[in-house]
């Protein structure tokens, strides 16, 4: 069971959130963007792969966990080039945040996913 519509839309409106604070706050809307552009691809990632069956056949891929291992980089790769794009944080303290921030999710989202025996 993947994420709900709804759930999905609440993290896109967040996604807007944050990107209009980061311009209220810093008057600066290509960081703004950067950061509206960074959140929703991370919200479409966590959409896809909470949705692994379905979005692994749309895209004709087999579910081995290379694509999973894949958009897990990717997503820290994000996460990572906004902190460092936005906020100007070092690149080796971005990388290591976003590792133990992103990965945090990933790992609760395991935890909760159903095992099937």
């Amino acid at each position: 069971m993947g994420l709900s519509f709804a759930t999905v839309q609440r993290m896109f409106l967040g996604s807007f959130l944050a990107a209009g604070l980061t311009w209220f706050l810093q008057d600066n809307l290509m960081d703004a963007t950067w950061v509206f552009l960074g959140l929703s691809a991370l919200t479409g990632i966590l959409w896809g792969l909470s949705e692994k069956d379905i979005t692994f056949d749309a895209l004709g891929m087999n579910s081995s966990g290379l694509f999973v291992a894949f958009s897990f980089l990717v997503s820290i790769a994000i996460f990572a080039e906004i902190c460092i794009g936005v906020f100007s944080w070092p690149t080796t303290g971005s990388y290591i945040t976003s590792l133990f921030f992103v990965g945090s999710f990933w790992w609760t989202g395991a935890l909760v996913q159903p095992k099937n025996n």
